[in-house]
């Protein structure tokens, strides 16, 4: 029930590897893991950290006090198969999970439950209805609130025919045909339109901004007029548009001069500009890395090669200058980024931590690493000695007073 405070969980070790103190916020047999990456899971004020936990059996969000550890539930949702589908645990009962953010100023979390948008105020628990999606249609990508708070952005789609491809997938997929590197493009994501939607925060009204015949995700604000996307049509990548709807563009394509042909997979939006990483074919057929910052303002972007042929995530730091990444190759590790030794170089990693979840797993299981917002704690996910998906926090405070840019 939303209110509900339970007991602390909190318990303090130091990583055997580096000494770092570490504080596990979760604990228990069940999952737990922060908002997804691109947005922040801590209030505004610094005191609340929400996450996601299956604690009662289904997915709902709660708030870790960060002064006294005690847990307390924010949602009560019921949604049937609720789990975001795309690349992630499809059958989880509760709220949407991956699509929340907080509001930047107010506090609230906004969070989506059958066909609404929901908010609860973190600090006192007061929820209320935001406004209700279009009749028939159903949340499907990652959310995010305009840096000024006035809008919400997220991605919605026919529910009756997303369900069916869900379903019709998953019957491929267990019947051995259906490939997610020769399939996912053209017989998952194009058989599907999405719809990018806006709703202003002060009177919840909706509108539409772009209407698309093809699957996209990933709502992040780049300012307050400029809306970041993942991807364009039929490939991997990002994309721009103004709420007007006007000015598409994509946005360091593959193929573009000094690309690599590398398409960028994710990307956060800092200070410096939008931190991504790009993949792409490397020598004897092998996996590249690409590790680098676009800058909006000028289309322009830097971006050297990282010495790892496993499957990275650019790490989420708000100033964009302390580089990190989680990378899934022999060991699944946190490692820090930094700059080349020598001119067109690799780009030079250090160990942060070393996982003990698996290399690679559904987006519950990343451990999607992200600063605080005082850039002191990194906080990612990592499994208890139970093999449960946790919430973690490292003190990171001295690395990141040190760090200069990467690229």
């Amino acid at each position: 029930m939303i209110g509900n405070i339970g007991r602390a969980e909190w318990r303090v070790e130091h990583d055997p590897a580096t000494g770092r103190r570490l504080t596990r916020l979760t604990d228990g047999r069940s999952n737990s893991y922060p908002l997804y990456y691109f947005v922040s899971s801590v209030t505004p004020d610094g005191r609340y950290f929400v996450c996601h936990s299956e604690r009662s059996g289904a997915v709902q969000l709660y708030r870790v006090d960060l002064a006294t550890g005690q847990i307390g539930q924010l949602t009560d949702g019921h949604t049937k198969d609720a789990g975001w589908a795309v690349w992630c645990e499809w059958h989880l009962d509760g709220i949407y999970n991956h699509l929340s953010a907080i509001h930047p100023q107010s506090g609230e979390v906004w969070y989506f439950q059958g066909g609404e948008i929901r908010a609860t105020e973190v600090a006192s628990f007061a929820n209320r209805l935001v406004t209700r999606l279009p009749a028939g249609r159903m949340p499907i990508g990652q959310a995010a609130f305009s840096p000024n708070g006035h809008w919400f952005g997220y991605v919605h789609a026919d529910e009756q025919e997303y369900r069916t491809l869900l379903a019709e997938r998953e019957r491929e997929t267990s019947a051995g045909r259906f490939d997610w590197d020769r399939d996912h493009h053209d017989r998952f994501r194009n058989a599907i339109g999405a719809t990018l939607a806006v709703v202003d925060t002060a009177t919840g009204e909706t509108r539409t901004v772009h209407a698309a015949d093809y699957h996209f995700h990933h709502v992040l604000f780049v300012d307050d007029e400029t809306i970041l996307i993942n991807h364009p049509r039929g490939v991997a990548g990002m994309w721009s548009i103004k709420l007007d709807g006007s000015e598409i563009r994509h946005l360091r394509p593959a193929g573009a001069p000094g690309a690599h042909g590398a398409a960028v997979n994710h990307q956060v939006v800092t200070a410096r500009g939008v931190a991504y990483e790009a993949v792409g074919p490397g020598p004897n057929a092998t996996r590249q890395t690409w590790f680098g910052m676009f800058h909006p303002e000028t289309g322009r972007w830097e971006e050297a090669p990282l010495p790892t042929k496993g499957y990275a995530h650019v790490g989420f730091d708000p100033a964009g200058v302390f580089g990190f990444i989680e990378n899934a190759g022999a060991r699944h590790e946190i490692l820090t980024v930094h700059a080349a030794a020598a001119p067109d170089g690799p780009l030079q990693l250090s160990l942060l931590r070393t996982l003990s979840s698996p290399d690679h797993n559904d987006q519950r299981h990343h451990a999607h690493p992200a600063l605080s917002p005082d850039r002191r704690t990194l906080y990612f996910t990592d499994w208890s000695p139970d093999g449960f998906a946790q919430v973690c926090a490292l003190d990171v405070a001295d690395l990141v007073a040190a760090a200069v840019p990467a690229v």
